[in-house]
Formats: C-alpha cells, sequence, structure tokens
C-alpha cells in the first residue's frame, strides 16, 4: 500500500504511549498544583511535596482537600478545555489545506539533503555566476518544512503537467516574473503575455511575435527568417523547421520524397538569402518548379553542389518532379497565411532592405534584457515551423554571444518553452539540452504527456532530455500507466513496522515486521491534488513541493495591473490595434 493509502502510517501504538503519557502529565500536574494552591489559599497546612506521599496521603484521608482546590480544578479544566479548542480547531484548519498525498511528505526529500536546491544553496550558487537580482525560479515550497525548493540559474528542467493543471499560473508566469536577463517564452495562449508584459517592459523592451492572431497584435515590427541564413549548413536547419514543423504529429517522413523536398528547399532558402529576396520568393519558386532564378543566384555565388542538384532535380520525370515539389510545398504551407506573411516577410512595396518596420535582430535581442513572446496554434495553419526557427535562432545567437563573453552569458537567458512539442517543434534540442545550463541558457521545457516528447524527439531521444534535465517536475493530469510507473520506480519505497497481536490459550503474543512500500504508485500520481508537484533533482531526493501560484507572491499587484491593462475584457471581444494600410504584393487577393 503506497504512503498516502496507507492509515496510521504505523504510528498508532506510539499515538496510544503519548495520549497516555500526556494524560498522566497533565491529570496529575493539575492535581499536585490545584492541592497545593487551593491549600494556600484555604489557610491550612500545604500538602506533601513529593508526589507519591501526597497520593498516599488523599487516598487515607490524612490530606485534607478544601473547597478552594475544587474551584481551582475547575478553573484549570476550563483553561485546558479552551487551548483543547484552540488546537484542534488549528488542526483542522491545517488539515483542510492538506492535500491527500501530503503524507507521503515525511518520506521524502527535505532539510539538508535539499540543501542545494534550498534558497541559502541557491543564492550561494547565484552569486558564483554573478547573478544579485533573485537566487533563482522557485518551484514550490517543499510541503514536510515549508522551505523554497529553488531550480538555480545553470539548471535546466523538463516539465509535464497535464492540461488545466496550473502550468501557467504556478511555474512559467514566476519563473518569468523573476528573471534576471533576456527571456524567451512560447505559448498557444495570451494568459502568459497578459500576466508577465507589464512586469517585463518595466525591465527592457518587449516583443510579441503573433502570426496566428492569438494576442490579437498588430506587426510593427517583423523578422526575416533567411537573416537567419548565412550559409548552407544554416539552410539546412531551416529546411528542418519546416520539415518537422509541418509534420502531423505521430507520423513518419517518405524515405524518398521528404529528403529530396529537404534538399530543394535547403537550396531555395540560401538562394533567397543570397538575394536578398523575401521567403515568400521560395514559395514561389516551389509551386513554380522549373524557375532558373535559384539556379543563377547559387552559381553566381559559387555554390556548385546546390545549383547542380537542383539542376538534377528539375530533369526528373515529370510524376517524380511533381512528387518532390508537392512534399516541399506542403512543408511551407504556413507561408501561404496572410496574416503569417505580414509577420516575416516586406509589407507593401517595401524590399527587405526597406521595409521601414523594425526588424528583429537575434543578435542584439541575446545582449539585451528584452522579453519576446512567441505564439502560435497547433493542428491545420500552425506558423510552428516559424515559431521554431525564431526560437531556435535566438538560442544559437545566445550560444555565439556566450562565447565571446568567457562561455557564459553575462546573465542568463531563460526560455520558458510552454507547449514545447506544439508551438516549437524543435527537434535538435535534446541533442543540444545538456551544455545549455553551462553556457546560460535556462531551458524550462514544459510538455502535456510523456507521449508528446516521444512523438516529436523518438523514445530514446525523449530519455536522453529526460535524464539530462537537472530538474524534472511533474504537476499530476497525466494518465499515461507507463511513464507513470517509471515515475512511481523513481520516487522509491518507504520502510514501515506492521504490528501484529495475536491471542490464545496461553496468553496474546505481539510481533513487529518490517515491510516496504512505493511510496507513491500509479493511482496516486493520476490523481495528484492540484496545487502539488512531484520535483526530481540531480543529487537529492523525490519531493513533494506546494506550488506557489504568482498570486501568492510578490509580483501580485503588478501581475494584477498587467492583466487588466492588456487582457479584454470577458463581455468585450479583444480589440486589435489598426496598423498601417498595406498591400503586400507577395500574396494574391
Amino acid at each position: 500500500m503506497s504512503a498516502p493509502n496507507r492509515k496510521g502510517m504505523g504510528m498508532g501504538d506510539a499515538l496510544l504511549v503519548w495520549l497516555a503519557i500526556g494524560f498522566i502529565v497533565v491529570f496529575g500536574g493539575g492535581t499536585y498544583a490545584a492541592l497545593h494552591l487551593g491549600s494556600w489559599m484555604a489557610g491550612i497546612a500545604a500538602p506533601p511535596a513529593h508526589p507519591i506521599d501526597l497520593i498516599a496521603g488523599l487516598a487515607k484521608g490524612r490530606v485534607p482537600w478544601p473547597t478552594e482546590a475544587t474551584v481551582v480544578v475547575c478553573v484549570l479544566a476550563g483553561v485546558v478545555l479552551a487551548l483543547t479548542i484552540v488546537v484542534l480547531v488549528a488542526w483542522r484548519k491545517g488539515a483542510s489545506k492538506r492535500a491527500r498525498v501530503d503524507k507521503a511528505a515525511r518520506y521524502l526529500g527535505r532539510g539538508k539533503s535539499l540543501a542545494a536546491f534550498s534558497e541559502k544553496g541557491a543564492k550561494a550558487t547565484a552569486e558564483r555566476l554573478g547573478v544579485t537580482d533573485t537566487p533563482g525560479i522557485v518551484v514550490g515550497k517543499v510541503v514536510s518544512t515549508g522551505q523554497k525548493f529553488i531550480q538555480s540559474w545553470e539548471d535546466l528542467s523538463l516539465d509535464i503537467w497535464g492540461p488545466r493543471t496550473g502550468k501557467s499560473t504556478s511555474r512559467v508566469m514566476p519563473a518569468i516574473l523573476d528573471a534576471p536577463g533576456a527571456v524567451v517564452s512560447t505559448s498557444n495562449k495570451r494568459d502568459v503575455v497578459d500576466g508577465t508584459r507589464g512586469v517585463r517592459e518595466a525591465v527592457a523592451p518587449v516583443w510579441v511575435f503573433d502570426p496566428q492572431k492569438i494576442a490579437q497584435e498588430e506587426p510593427d515590427w517583423w523578422w526575416n527568417p533567411l537573416s537567419y541564413v548565412t550559409d548552407e549548413e544554416k539552410a539546412y536547419k531551416l529546411t528542418q523547421h519546416f520539415s518537422v514543423g509541418s509534420r502531423v504529429p505521430g507520423s513518419k517522413p517518405d524515405a524518398y520524397f521528404d529528403p529530396k523536398a529537404e534538399d530543394i528547399l535547403s537550396s531555395y532558402f540560401l538562394a533567397a538569402a543570397l538575394g536578398d529576396l523575401p521567403i515568400t520568393q521560395v514559395y514561389i519558386w516551389v509551386t513554380e518548379q522549373v524557375s532558373q532564378e535559384p539556379i543563377e543566384i547559387l552559381r553566381e555565388h559559387d555554390y556548385e553542389l546546390q545549383y547542380k542538384g537542383l539542376e538534377s532535380t528539375l530533369k526528373l520525370a515529370d510524376k517524380q518532379r511533381d512528387g518532390i515539389f508537392g512534399t516541399a510545398e506542403k512543408m511551407i504551407q504556413c507561408l501561404k497565411s496572410r496574416n503569417t506573411l505580414r509577420w516575416v516577410a516586406p509589407t507593401g512595396d517595401a524590399t527587405v532592405a526597406t521595409d521601414a518596420r523594425r526588424q528583429f535582430n537575434p543578435a542584439a535581442f541575446a545582449a539585451s534584457q528584452e522579453t519576446i513572446y512567441i505564439l502560435s496554434k497547433e493542428g491545420a495553419g500552425s506558423a510552428a515551423p516559424l515559431t521554431t526557427a525564431l526560437t531556435v535562432a535566438i538560442a544559437e545567437a545566445m550560444e555565439e554571444r556566450a562565447e565571446r563573453s568567457g562561455g557564459r552569458l553575462p546573465k542568463p537567458a531563460l526560455f520558458a518553452l510552454d507547449e514545447l512539442a506544439n508551438v516549437v517543434r524543435w527537434a535538435g534540442l535534446p541533442d543540444q539540452f545538456s551544455h545549455y545550463g553551462s553556457k546560460g541558457l535556462i531551458v524550462m521545457g514544459i510538455l502535456q504527456s510523456w507521449s508528446q516528447g516521444v512523438e516529436l524527439w523518438g523514445e530514446a531521444n525523449m530519455r536522453k532530455i529526460w535524464s539530462a534535465a537537472n530538474v524534472k517536475v511533474y504537476g499530476g493530469g497525466v494518465a499515461e500507466e507507463g511513464f507513470l510507473r517509471a515515475l512511481s520506480d523513481l520516487i522509491g519505497d518507504y520502510s514501515y513496522i506492521n504490528v501484529s497481536t495475536s491471542s490464545g490459550k496461553s496468553g496474546s503474543s505481539r510481533s513487529r515486521q518490517e515491510g516496504k512500500e512505493r511510496i507513491f504508485d500509479v493511482s496516486n500520481l493520476t490523481e495528484l491534488d492540484r496545487g502539488r508537484a512531484v520535483v526530481l533533482a540531480s543529487g537529492a531526493p523525490a519531493t513533494l513541493v506546494r506550488t506557489m501560484p504568482w498570486y501568492t507572491g510578490p509580483h501580485k499587484e503588478a501581475v494584477e495591473a498587467s492583466i487588466k491593462r492588456y487582457s479584454p475584457r470577458p463581455e468585450e471581444p479583444a480589440e486589435t490595434v489598426p496598423a498601417a494600410a498595406t498591400v503586400n504584393p507577395w500574396v494574391t487577393k
């Protein structure tokens, strides 16, 4: 029987003993005090000081019991009763705040075993890293002691929280609010933007990338994805984001057409970047199939293998070529969206060089304390390829700055990647994850389930990133038996003493037997109470924490002001801020 389900927890005998001792102390001490005080009040000789002599004298009638002693007993009884009521009320009040799983906290991490993740330990790490703003990201308060469990500014984390379990209010928003450096936040909802934007704007400028109008933001700035493409390797990486981001979760790529489509897209991205053309030109080339322009650009810049590869593809049989270009077109479907294009291509008559709007520069962002919110929806029409490309471009710019700064960013940058498998389908993250912490890129990846990660990365890579995370947080709401059983194994066992009594003709006997059971079984983890999370951290035992939503922290008023300013009222539709009227020449009406 798991710890939360075990009644008594092996404490029944000890409890009876302590109750008996308490009764003797209260009854005996009260009688002793009442008789001495009553005798003094009555003006008679004091009773014997020794308790045994006193009891013997009362029993034999040699020690009188004055009326005043009875009055004292009544007063003392009233005081004890009042104190008992106060204690019971306080206990009941505390019990109402306790979750079903809190019984298990005594068998989990506490005290010195969590020294590295305590406030003192996290502050020491922060000071070593030169961070004075905050010690780290507060994951929650340890249920058994009340001490804070803090993820330091070199710890990477992977969270699994089911839907509607409070991850935004308890995990994402508090982390963003306490971040000392730049912040990259991804989500498929506007709540994090509305709640933290006002706070982050007080630190540095804020960017909101909203190609699917989740926050109803207008594009008064833009990012050119082709600015990332500086050579053939970067072109291939950008292609991978479109390939993975456009793929239906769980589906497998075609062994022939997908690699061929990726090859031509990579060459087209490179050609468009070299020619200072917008990314929309790539879509036009793909749909035309026979354009010689990208071949000429690549030949002009001495990319021989790339332009000869394109020439070879164009000479294929019609059916074969159509299959390749059809697959490529599917990968870049998001470029057909007018709303999306306003964020990644010039508007009106402008070119890449002349668009008057601010252009987002990942390198400049990496050197700042600014914040960018990257929003996208999953499903048909998702802008996930672009949101992934933008996130990765920022991460690589951060890495480059870290290398120029002695191997680590001067201030840690937070990547709060909520909806990691939907908004940011970052296929290469498992390979990058382990060394980001040492460079000051603090990745907090959040999935809704283990299977989400498996769909994106595969089982081996999901295990790889899970193992590499210094802090693993399970926030409940998941019903995947395999994952929960593995988590139960990682949390471990507790020991207990089982006392049994037997009776017979020769009398009764008692036996004590030690047993071991899981601290949490699968059902306990499935039913994990809202407001609780299980934390597995490197070098520490599993720990049960009470989560700390933003409204329990120091930023409560600032967050409420931000929500009031940016969140649309429930009874009113969100209003967009009108942008200057423009015509996009790359999209036909």
